[in-house]
């Protein structure tokens, strides 16, 4: 039976990785998120103007190595990376068949196939929740040094891909606190280790944020504000919001649930055999953190994402298999898997889908046209090297990685928005600018009135069925500076 299990995981990791890794490049374009995270790579040192710095350097890496492919390459790796450290974790409380179908079972969440063709943030945390929280029980079970040390390491990478990572390092402090193994650790020199580690790894990020008046703080607080103008609307929020947020993981998760009990057979001789301790970890660590997400909005009344929910869950199967006892035999095994493929075929043909038939820019965006327009448009305009691009992130990024020149974005041409450049040197070398609507640009131009008046651009594009679609976009150009004060 042990040949079967993993014979089946060898070939579930592999589909999946060759499924969505071919998948997405039926794309166009890169999507905006993964065009963003290269120029981070590629320009940002320990912080961005949105995230911590460390999503960028692979997307820069891969994009570099592979081109366009290294980015779709990259978003299974670290998927399949996740998945390895699912089933190791997995193993540590449940026999093999389990430890595998709970890595399969996974295949039903949309974050994990469906929602992994756009690198990110959220795609990098697939990989790193599951490392963390591995090392994390291995250190509590074994108390190797090793263990105590990796834990630091990923708790600290963890933090310096995405600041809600803190919620996977909350839930593991509370476990220390809250519970008698956790405290018994509190003994031993491991778990300071741990956290003068991640102090170590963090600490870049945070002189970063210190330097840069914690500008990326801004865009957490704006992603998290809700809007709410009225007393009542207020109140409501609080309740409203981490509804919402329960709701969509529930949603985004149902079909992993529904493979679960399409074979489940309860088995009363395995309803306890799991100890508290176990128990425990798997509370703190697979079931707490969606909550925690919740009590936030509960408390601040912010406005989750449902995205942020994207690496909560992934101890999905090792918490179905542990609280709802299941007899496993081959007849289950196998029909449990052939049911995991059909959920693998029914997403992916709802993606591919939508990359054929949808007619939208983010997915059909003609790149090296529109580099190549822009490119030229400077030309004519100006004979200074083509230095910075600013404006909307989506056109200046792909100036950024597709035009020879490969000028450097600045995001919303606001150089405060862009601090790891020089203020002195965008407004000396002047930049062409791109928005996708007029009044934005006009907007800077009240700003910058040494910003030429704004020309259209005809953006075209087609899906993969021909189907053709138009829009006007708008570009000029910041004169530079020391032009301008010399005239």
């Amino acid at each position: 039976m042990r040949n079967l299990y993993n014979k089946n995981l060898l070939i579930f990791l592999s589909i999946h990785f060759l499924v969505w890794f071919i998948v997405p490049l039926m794309r166009q374009s890169l999507p905006l998120d993964s065009v963003e995270a290269i120029t981070w790579g590629r320009y940002c040192d320990f912080g961005t103007n949105k995230h911590p710095p460390l999503s960028g350097f692979p997307a820069e890496w891969f994009y570099q190595l592979f081109g366009q492919a290294g980015i779709y390459l990259l978003n299974q790796v670290l998927v399949l990376i996740g998945f390895i450290f699912i089933y190791k974790l997995t193993k540590c409380f449940l026999s093999e068949g389990k430890a595998v179908l709970s890595v399969m079972l996974l295949e039903g969440v949309i974050y994990y196939g469906f929602s992994a063709q756009e690198y990110n943030v959220n795609v990098v945390s697939l990989a790193l929740w599951p490392l963390t929280a591995y090392y994390f029980y291995i250190a509590l079970s074994k108390n190797t040094m090793s263990a105590w040390v990796l834990t630091g390491l990923f708790a600290g990478l963890n933090m310096l891909n995405k600041y809600v990572g803190g919620i996977e390092l909350l839930c593991m402090v509370l476990y220390l606190f809250f519970t008698k193994e956790g405290r018994a650790q509190f003994k031993k020199v491991g778990p300071y280790i741990t956290f003068i580690l991640f102090l170590v790894v963090i600490a870049p990020h945070v002189w970063w944020l210190y330097q840069h008046d914690f500008y990326s703080f801004e865009y957490l607080m704006g992603r998290a504000g809700n809007g709410a103008q009225t007393l009542g609307a207020k109140i409501w929020a609080h309740f409203f919001y981490p509804i919402k947020f329960l709701g969509s993981q529930i949603l985004f998760t149902l079909m992993a649930v529904l493979l679960f009990y399409l074979s489940y057979r309860r088995d009363a001789k395995e309803a306890d055999y799991l100890t508290k301790d176990k128990k425990q970890f798997l509370f703190y660590m697979g079931i707490l953190p969606v909550f925690l997400f919740a009590a936030v909005a509960l408390i601040s009344g912010s406005k989750l994402k449902s995205m942020w929910g994207f690496p909560t869950m992934y101890m999905l199967g090792i918490v179905l298999f542990a609280y709802f006892p299941y007899k496993l035999s081959d007849i289950n095994f196998r029909k449990t898997v052939k049911s995991v493929y059909v959920a693998m075929v029914l997403f992916a043909v709802a993606a591919l889908s939508i990359i054929v038939f949808d007619k939208s820019e983010k997915i059909n965006f003609p790149y090296q046209k529109f580099a190549q327009d822009m490119s030229y448009a400077w030309k004519l305009h100006t004979d200074k090297p083509f230095k910075y691009a600013g404006g909307e992130i989506w056109y200046v990024a792909n100036l950024s990685i597709f035009a020879d020149a490969q000028p450097k974005p600045v995001a919303g041409m606001k150089p405060e928005h862009s601090p790891w450049f020089d203020k002195e040197d965008i407004l000396s070398s002047g930049a062409l600018v791109v928005f996708p609507d007029k009044g934005a640009y006009m907007a800077l131009k009240n700003i910058y009135p040494n910003m030429s008046e704004p020309s259209e651009y005809r953006l075209e594009f087609k899906n993969r069925i021909g189907k053709l679609k138009s829009k006007v976009i708008y570009y000029g150009f910041f004169e530079p500076v020391s032009e301008v004060n010399h005239d």
